[in-house]
């Protein structure tokens, strides 16, 4: 069943592709447009929103134009991107370049020049300093510190920047194999997953041991044999930020080794609401091994308005990888992931 699309700012389609992620600061769409007129009737930086029902996917602007024709035919190509887009490419341009005293999201609202927007899932941490660096974008200059934090930054349908630490919700319905599924993979790796992940980091204040070789230390006890990793913090050092800082490296490790290509019809969820990067929900397929929550990573939305039909492609994790807890599902030995992750740290 086809999406009832309204795309203003652009010609009829023939077919639409849209792509967002938790892991990325721009959605896109890709669109194949119905050639109108004698000339090219769409040009660079026009403002695009794209709603599917009464639902908003994208707020953006066109990026790329690519017209072609042969002796009887005509096509034109045509690439949206969120709004965010500015806040990846173009420089932050502030007074002092300097923020004292206020969380990430204080941070780049105060660095957000351009009016693109910030929003965040709630409280975070408070950064006694963060300072500009010379011809950094917003998206760069927040991303570097958020490593450290476990936060994760991406694009809303409105092309504001969303600054989240844990999964927004939880699909219904879930994604079932004989139900909804049209065809699934899955990958396990060990790819990423150290036996101990040691962070390590100095304070710009103080002589101490605690402030000049502060050190915490966090273990994933899946890995069977000695596998260390070794890294430097981002930013001002405290004990309980080198914690954190472990603790998330450890769980984005467990949750990216297991993974999922899941494609099913429909852009929808049992509930009716469109299928959502970082959000949850509950697979079963036996046939690749998993019985348990997983998190969406990234959704694909295709259309063929000249009937081909409506598919959704959800590239899925455990939901560690975004921050979430153990899924404790039911799946087989090999995707049978570790306890809770309750690092033990030792600090110097």
């Amino acid at each position: 069943m086809l999406e009832t699309l309204t795309i203003d700012g652009l010609p009829p389609y023939k077919s639409i592709t849209i792509t967002s992620s938790a892991e990325e600061a721009v959605r896109t769409a890709s669109l194949v447009l119905v050639p109108t007129g004698g000339v090219v009737s769409v040009a660079p930086g026009r403002a695009v929103t794209i709603k599917a029902g009464g639902d908003l996917i994208l707020t953006g602007y066109v990026r790329d134009v690519q017209p072609s024709h042969s002796a009887t035919d005509r096509t034109l190509n045509v690439t949206v991107c969120s709004r965010t887009i500015d806040a990846t490419e173009c420089s932050v341009d502030h007074p002092t370049g300097e923020i004292l005293e206020k969380d990430l999201a204080g941070i780049a609202k105060e660095f957000d020049g351009l009016g693109i927007g910030v929003e965040s899932d709630g409280s975070l941490p408070i950064e006694p300093r963060h300072k500009l660096r010379t011809g950094e974008s917003l998206f760069a200059t927040i991303e570097r510190r958020a490593r450290g934090r476990g936060i994760l930054i991406y694009d809303t349908p409105q092309g504001k920047l969303k600054l989240a630490t844990k999964p927004e919700g939880m699909h219904s319905g879930g994604l079932i194999w004989g139900v909804n599924i049209e065809q699934a993979s899955s990958s396990i790796t060990e790819r990423g997953r150290y036996s101990s992940v040691k962070v390590r980091g100095q304070a710009s204040e103080g002589v101490e041991k605690q402030q000049l070789r502060a050190e915490a230390r966090a273990n994933d006890s899946g890995i069977s044999r000695r596998r260390p990793l070794i890294i430097p913090h981002e930013g001002e050092t405290t004990v309980d930020r080198l914690k954190k800082r472990a603790d998330w490296q450890v769980k984005r490790g467990v949750g990216y080794a297991a993974t999922a290509s899941i494609t099913t019809t429909g852009w929808r969820d049992g509930g009716g609401r469109l299928w959502t990067r970082n959000w949850l929900v509950q697979v079963r397929d036996a046939w690749i091994g998993i019985d348990g929550m997983m998190v969406i990573k990234s959704v694909t939305l295709n259309q063929d308005a000249e009937g081909q039909g409506t598919t959704a492609t959800l590239s899925l994790a455990d939901p560690r990888a975004l921050g979430g807890e153990n899924p404790r599902g039911k799946t087989s030995d090999s995707y049978a992931a570790p306890g809770a992750i309750t690092p033990e740290y030792e600090d110097q």
